[in-house]
Parts: structure tokens; sequence; C-alpha cells
């Protein structure tokens, strides 16, 4: 972030002092007792007397009416790439970038029997959004960090992944997954998934800055019958290898 150094004029904030990239800028500033009196200084280096250790004191204003609106401590700063006074950013500040919708499935498709694991699947990924944040050019990036899994039937189940088809997992149909859950009665439910996202944002530079809070996003119900071994309409012809659903 860039900081300036100035006299503000405040009822005698604490002392401060540090420094930013110990060869381009000191900052320094200073208090006398209750008295509110302030004696602050900048220190700004640019190498020129080839001594870094030797900055230069300049005085540095600072105008708490002039939009800018941290002042604190006698530093004024200022959100990183931008000439805009810092402040935490938050969900309502991002309302206008909206994530990408997840690819969801649930196994098998459309269907499940009751008794037996049904497999739910979501693809989401960390992905950045382009857009405007405050006037200015910005980026967006969201992070899956939780799934919140509702079957339909009064049961939820929460993840911190979005699960894995039983072919990738190596696993026969109705197998035990981590995102898995077994029906135990005959209908029609409608199951929906929630996905936690955290977001971070930046001005053009390198650095991800957070976001404050957490973006819950509901997707799209998936419509499921729930039936009986007995009632299940199968694919194709079934021998006696066959499994369930051939």
């Amino acid at each position: 972030m860039d900081a300036q150094l100035g006299s503000c004029d405040l009822p005698n904030p604490p002392a401060a002092s540090g420094s930013v990239d110990d060869d381009h800028v000191d900052l320094s500033a200073g208090v006398h007792g209750d008295t509110g009196e302030h004696e602050p200084n900048v220190g700004l280096d640019d190498d020129s007397n080839g001594d870094p250790l030797d900055p230069v004191q300049e005085d540095a204003p600072c105008d708490p009416q002039g939009g800018l609106i941290a002042c604190r401590d006698e530093f004024i700063i200022n959100l990183a790439g931008t000439d805009l006074p810092w402040q935490e950013i938050t969900l309502a500040d991002i309302a206008s970038f909206l994530p990408e919708d997840p690819e969801q499935a649930a196994e098998p498709d459309g269907w499940a029997i009751v008794g037996l694991p049904a497999n739910f699947v979501a693809d989401a990924r960390q992905h950045v959004v382009p857009g405007t944040l405050l006037g200015l050019p910005a980026e967006v990036r969201f992070t899956p960090t939780g799934y919140l899994w509702d079957y339909g039937d009064g049961s939820s189940a929460r993840s911190t992944g979005g699960g894995s088809t039983w072919e990738a997992l190596g696993l026969d149909w109705f197998a035990v997954t981590s995102t898995s859950h077994s029906y135990e009665s005959r209908g029609a439910v409608s199951a929906v998934l929630t996905i936690s996202y955290q977001a971070e944002y930046r001005f053009g530079g390198p650095t991800w800055n957070p976001v404050v809070g957490i973006l819950d996003v509901t997707d799209d119900p998936l419509a499921i019958v729930v039936a009986t071994e007995s009632t299940v309409l199968v694919g194709g012809s079934c021998g006696e290898d066959s499994s369930l659903g051939c």
C-alpha cells in the first residue's frame, strides 16, 4: 500500500514510526504529552545523496477533508495500485462480480435406489472475474472453500471438496464416497448444493487482497427419483453377471 505521513488535526494520536523498503522511504511521527502537539516528518530518500540511512526530511500534508478518509496515527494509506483512500472491501462492494456456475451431477443420473449410496459431484474451481470496483477496473478471484449438500429428504452434509465420479475414483456403482448419500424411502426429491467462496481483489497489481466475508452461492436443484430396486428402469439387457443399471 502507498503511505504518506502528515500533520493531522487529531486529539493526540499515539506515536508511530516505520519504514517502507529500507533504502527508499522511512516514516516517523511523534506526539508530545497530552497536548496533542505534533512533530510529524517524512523521510524520503531517492539515494540522490548516496546514503539510504540519511533521508531527506520533508513535511507532508494531511487533509482529511480533501478526499482522504483514512488519517490515523499520522498515516494516510491508499488502496494498493490506486489513489483511493484505504477501506475494507466487503461482499457488498463486489456484488457486481458474479462467480461462475459450477457443474454438478448425481450418480446414477436422475435416480437413486433406496438404501444404496447416490454419489454427488460438483466441479467448482478457483477463477477470476474482471469488472469495476469502486469505479476502477479490477479483478476478483473466487476460491471454493466448502460445500453444503441438501439432499432433499431432510438431511444434509458439508464437505471441503466437490467429490469425484465413481469412475474417476476407480469404484463400482453404489460405492460409498465422501459426498454420497443413501435415501431411506421412495419418492421424488430435489437436491440443492450451496458452495462457499472466499473472495480476493486486486487493481491490476500482482498482490491479491482479501474481501471481508464468505460468499454462499446456491446452485439450481437436481431432480432425483428414489425408487426400490425392483422398480428401477435399466439402460440395457441384463445377464447373470450384469450389475444393477446394465
